[in-house]
């Protein structure tokens, strides 16, 4: 059987659409694509269009997207390990997948129900990523990177994914003077 692929396009502003569990997400650029890729978000068997009601295909079928990487920067060093808290609030039956990909990123120390620190080399997205592998409809979790400064999420809503831009990178409120 012979592969289809879409042709690889020359306009760098074209726009994709990836689909998870049925529902299109997008549009995203080419750049935002390759930082997927590099994250594991998009994998090679990814349903993608360029369109968000177009003809959906594998990622690894469109030219466009074949061999991308995210865009290499001074933060490509070796990573240094980091202090990492996870909260998850797991439904299905997935709580040993969970604990088994947790327990492969680094040393945990159980600190309440559902509630671990992790010291790991991996970045908060890439425990995301790996995590969110193991889990169903209905699960959900947090990643807190306490020494990159960094935070990443698993199936809150899109709402929370508002609230939560508005507060992590928002401006202090002024504190009142008695």
């Amino acid at each position: 059987m012979s592969e289809v692929t879409i042709p690889a396009r020359a306009d760098p502003t074209a726009k994709w659409w990836v689909q998870v569990r049925g529902k299109a997400f997008g549009p995203y650029a080419l750049d935002q694509m390759a930082r997927f890729v590099a994250e594991g978000r998009v994998r090679p068997t990814t349903l993608v269009a360029d369109n968000p009601d177009g003809a959906w295909l594998e990622a690894r079928r469109v030219l466009a997207l074949r061999g991308l990487r995210a865009p290499t920067t001074g933060q490509d060093r070796p990573v240094e390990a980091a202090n990492v808290f996870v909260h998850a609030e797991i439904v299905s039956g997935s709580w040993n997948a969970f604990m088994a990909a947790l327990e492969g990123m680094g040393a945990v120390c159980d600190l309440a129900p559902g509630l671990w620190l992790v010291r790991t080399r991996y970045s908060a997205g890439v425990v995301r990523n790996t995590l969110s592998q193991t889990l169903e409809r209905g699960d959900r979790f947090v990643v807190i990177d306490a020494t990159r400064d960094r935070l990443a999420w698993f199936n809150l809503g899109p709402e929370v994914d508002v609230r939560i831009g508005k507060v992590w990178n928002g401006p202090l409120r002024e504190e009142k003077t008695r």
